[in-house]
């Protein structure tokens, strides 16, 4: 019984050889196998048509492919451990493993193409490099304009504001309109690049934030101020209020805190055509708060899940009821990011909407 059993035995690893023998003949990889003294003693079909010109069963390792004299496969046999690397041959390139096996005291070669895989990855860092000269192109072409544009906008702005406090009480009605309507565009112009200029230096990654302590009170208050001439224009009451006594410091990005809330409070005046926009600023479980809330528009559901998406507006076109660049609410996001803050919406088109902008309580 004992001897049947040991044929059996045998037989089954026959069987399992003649298999694995199968198996590397049909394998698309490269397989080679070889002795502890560097002698090919296996190849697959695969490896013959790859090796061809310079390759023989009983030749040695190293000529076949120079690079396996770089790694001891002596030792890589001893130890059954392995190595890994890429061979460029002829047009084609290969991943090769090298790997030993101890137990039987051999060496075995694995090659697998993978030109596809190198062509797809050089593509793919040719493409990476000519995105990031775009982006390189784009923010300096930003910064360009934007001080072209800046520039005669300033004269723009400071002369025809001296000529109106020079001369308006000598104007007829149409002049003044004239000049106000000189005043606003002129603004909405400037208000238009500096978006535009804010964005660009957050997609290109170039606004570094500096963290300091920031006193959310003086730069609202300074923002309500600037606002007050438009809430007016539109017959709006416009109010800022503390509603607690803790200290309205935190630590944050001051320029960005301040383009935080003036694009914030920009929209809310924009989209309100009766009522109210108030500021207020308290304190919610040691997180320094502040809501922006105006009795406008509103925004509709469907919407709100692309509400922080630049160049993204509710309403577009030509005819749209609301002039804007759909920046406003995308670097909201982006610098309440910054500041490691968080913001909500309670909106609706009957009542209004309320923006809550939550800052971290602790200064460190």
């Amino acid at each position: 019984m004992r001897i049947r059993h040991i044929q059996e035995e045998e037989k089954i690893s026959l069987q399992q050889a003649e298999l694995m023998a199968l198996f590397a003949e049909l394998s698309p990889d490269l397989i080679l196998r070889f002795n502890s003294k560097g002698k090919v003693v296996l190849a697959n079909n695969s490896a013959h048509q790859v090796f061809h010109k310079k390759f023989m069963l009983g030749g040695q390792i190293d000529d076949v492919l120079p690079r396996v004299s770089r790694f001891n496969y002596v030792k890589l046999i001893e130890s059954g451990g392995q190595e890994e690397f890429t061979v460029k041959i002829e047009d084609k390139y290969y991943q090769f493993i090298l790997a030993g096996v101890s137990k039987i005291k051999v060496g075995q070669l694995y090659g697998r193409d993978i030109t596809d895989l190198k062509e797809k990855e050089e593509a793919l860092k040719i493409a990476l490099e000519k995105a990031e000269e775009a982006q390189k192109l784009k923010a300096d072409f930003l910064a360009r304009i934007s001080h072209e544009i800046r520039s005669p906008l300033v004269a723009i702005q400071g002369y025809s504001e001296l000529i109106m406090s020079d001369y308006m009480d000598n104007y007829s009605s149409e002049l003044k309109r004239i000049f106000g309507s000189i005043d606003k565009n002129s603004k909405r112009l400037y208000r238009t690049v500096d978006l535009i200029l804010n964005m660009s230096q957050l997609q290109t990654g170039k606004y570094e934030p500096k963290l300091d302590k920031v006193n959310l009170t003086e730069i609202l208050s300074v923002i309500h101020s600037e606002f007050k001439s438009s809430a007016q224009e539109k017959n709006l009451d416009f109010n800022f209020k503390e509603e607690s006594d803790t200290s309205p410091v935190v630590l944050a990005d001051e320029y960005s805190v301040k383009q935080i809330f003036i694009n914030l409070v920009d929209n809310a005046i924009k989209f309100t055509s009766k009522g109210e926009v108030s500021i207020s600023i308290y304190e919610e479980n040691s997180h320094r708060c502040v809501r922006v809330k105006d009795t406008g528009i509103g925004i509709s559901t469907q919407y709100l899940e692309n509400m922080f998406t630049p160049f993204s507006q509710e309403k577009t076109g030509y005819t749209r009821p609301y002039e804007g660049t759909g920046l406003g609410l995308a670097l909201v996001k982006n610098y309440v990011d910054i500041n490691k803050a968080s913001i909500t919406v309670d909106t609706d088109p009957k009542t209004g909407s309320a923006f809550t902008v939550k800052f971290k309580g602790d200064l460190k």
